[in-house]
């Protein structure tokens, strides 16, 4: 089977669709272009949908956090939040850090893409509803709540980067047993695997689509590590996920 990865460029000044091939070549209709001189944008234009807190050491991390008002106890049920689409970048784009900020925090997570039309799918079908996986890196201001909606912390513009290709899902056999690294700066920072996912990416499809139904093309992460990295204006962001790809992102301070 060929291993073709799909993207999105600008090509003839228009946002395209295309596919990689074993040789790192960019084909877009009949014509074949070299990657290195292919602008890669985000792998959607939807907004994105996260799953908080999913990771088991999420729970140790904020045990202190959780017991504060008005809940006072960890949440018993999953935590979803959305990265709306003025949020999405692209591989290689700039992260703005606001005017008076010094620092932000980075968040590398397995995405899925859903294939077809999903409302109210059993986890026993989920995988089929998958038509492949990319990388998501959720950028976020300092967070001071985890009870309310962070949208002024995680909705600045820009702060989403998707990509920079989606594997057919066939590449992922188990969703499970992933590995993630980041590094900033080529310095290894955090090392995480999808094996310590309190919620699996069935059950995740399962939960979602009881409530609301997921478009074709819909891109859900799965969740984001423990123990943020936290980033300052200068620093490269590099996140690799096994069998999927490496996105690259640079923060830079505001204008």
């Amino acid at each position: 089977m060929s291993k073709t990865k799909k993207i999105r460029i600008n090509a003839d000044g228009i946002l395209r669709e295309a596919v990689v091939d074993e040789q790192a070549r960019t084909r877009l209709d009949d014509r074949v272009l070299e990657l290195q001189d292919t602008r890669l944008r985000p792998v959607t234009d939807q907004p994105v949908i996260c799953v908080a807190l999913n990771y088991a050491g999420h729970y140790d991390e904020l045990a202190d956090a959780f017991q504060h008002p008005p809940y006072k106890q960890p949440p018993r049920q999953p935590v979803f939040f959305i990265k709306p689409r003025n949020t999405l970048a692209g591989h290689l784009d700039e992260i703005p850090c606001p005017d008076g900020t010094d620092l932000i925090y980075t968040g590398a997570g397995l995405a899925f893409v859903i294939e077809r039309t999903a409302g109210r799918v059993t986890r026993e079908q989920a995988l089929d509803y998958i038509s492949g996986y990319t990388i998501y890196n959720d950028f976020t201001l300092a967070e001071d709540s985890y009870f309310r909606p962070p949208v002024t912390t995680k909705c600045l513009d820009g702060y989403g980067p998707v990509g920079p290709y989606i594997v057919d899902r066939e590449e992922i056999t188990n969703p499970q047993d992933i590995e993630i690294r980041t590094y900033v700066n080529r310095e290894l920072r955090q090392t995480a695997s999808t094996k310590d996912m309190r919620l699996e990416t069935p059950a995740i499809i399962e939960v979602l689509t009881e409530f609301m139904t997921l478009d074709p093309g819909a891109v859900v992460v799965s969740g984001f590590p423990p123990d943020r990295v936290a980033v300052q204006p200068g620093d490269e962001v590099r996140v690799e996920i096994e069998r999927i790809g490496i996105l690259v992102n640079r923060v830079v301070q505001e204008c």
